[in-house]
């Protein structure tokens, strides 16, 4: 019954359609392009670690959802990346003047980035064991079947011999 239940996340329609995966990657990708413009667009000039740790953290979790994260998974690191970019935008409308501010922001930018690089790692293996039993078991249930029909073809084709061995010898001769 849950899956018959319609959840909405950013708008559209959870279930697994091709329609909606696309939607949702789509969605996915359209939030990591406004983070980056919006990071881009920040007016102070912010050193090359936390650059590059921004990448990072993105390119971790663009693995992720390659790896199958599912989007109720995505959420949350989506929502802590949209805090980032809010983060940056406060940084970018701070005044010169108010440099505690600015350290508190960017010490808050740094442990997030950390926090989602942490948890997007940690999804994407999840994800990649979950991907992996799923075809490991998909696969083993093909073999099985396989195994089934041969004996039970085998066993039909064994049982329909008896019948006809049977038939054959139960025959009467007449004489005309």
């Amino acid at each position: 019954m849950l899956s018959q239940n319609l959840m909405y996340v950013f708008g559209f329609v959870l279930s697994e359609s091709p329609l909606n995966v696309f939607a949702r990657r789509l969605l996915f990708l359209a939030s990591v392009v406004m983070i980056i413009s919006l990071i881009a667009g920040i007016g102070y000039v912010s050193s090359e670690s936390e650059n590059g740790q921004l990448n990072m953290t993105l390119e971790d979790l663009r693995r992720a959802e390659l790896a199958g994260a599912k989007p109720s998974e995505m959420e949350g690191l989506i929502s802590q990346m949209n805090s980032v970019a809010q983060f940056e935008s406060q940084l970018q409308h701070l005044p010169p003047q108010d440099a505690t501010r600015r350290v508190e922001l960017l010490e808050e930018v740094k442990n997030t980035l950390t926090s989602v690089d942490v948890q997007a790692i940690e999804l994407a293996q999840i994800a990649s064991q979950r991907t992996y039993v799923g075809r490991a078991v998909t696969y083993l249930t093909g073999v099985i079947c396989a195994v089934i029909g041969t004996v039970g073809y085998y066993c039909g084709v064994m049982l329909y011999r008896r019948y006809r061995t049977r038939r054959i010898f139960r025959m009467k001769i007449v004489l005309k």
